[in-house]
């Protein structure tokens, strides 16, 4: 079972909040295979992919190992002022304040079929910023994989309901 490698904080990063760690995750060996061996097994071994975001910055430990695997180009989706050249942009709302995502816009061609991979689904306002992104660039997100899905947040129902299929390797429902 995956959840006993994941550490709770309660109370962090502000009172009330139940912080679920994914550095606890990759902490552990077996913790840290069985998560990517879950999310490739259920995911990228049988969906066919151009590309691949990993999301900054818990999100490209997972993407990179997956894009290792499957042989399938890295694209890094950064958070404001950390790339270079021309760039895609958006900002959104997080559960804590305001952030901005960006994206090259020559790492992505038209008609490019993507994952996006984070280490964790929350309410999906960085997810869905990337979606946008991954549209404005004439691409298509097939799907979007997490090392774990905090369901109760509602974000992994956002990215079901545009009709794009969402993977976790656990879930927890409150």
């Amino acid at each position: 079972m995956i959840k006993e490698y994941i550490k709770s904080y309660k109370d962090f990063p502000i009172e009330g909040v139940d912080f679920k760690c994914t550095a606890s995750l990759c902490a552990s060996k077996k913790g840290f295979a069985r998560a990517n061996n879950a999310i490739y097994q259920d995911l990228l071994k049988y969906m066919p992919c151009d590309k691949v975001i990993g999301l900054d910055a818990r999100g490209f430990i997972f993407a990179s190992v997956l894009c290792h695997r499957t042989r399938t180009p890295l694209v890094l989706a950064r958070k404001q002022g950390k790339l270079p050249g021309n760039l895609t942009t958006r900002t959104f709302e997080l559960e804590y304040g305001v952030a901005t995502m960006e994206i090259q816009k020559d790492s992505i061609n038209r008609g490019d079929r993507v994952i996006i991979v984070d280490d964790l689904m929350a309410t999906g306002g960085t997810v869905q910023a990337v979606i946008d992104m991954i549209y404005e660039l004439h691409a298509t997100p097939v799907a979007v994989a997490c090392a774990m899905d905090l369901s109760f947040l509602g974000g992994s129902n956002k990215v079901k309901e545009q009709g794009i299929n969402f993977y976790s390797a656990v879930e927890y429902q409150g």
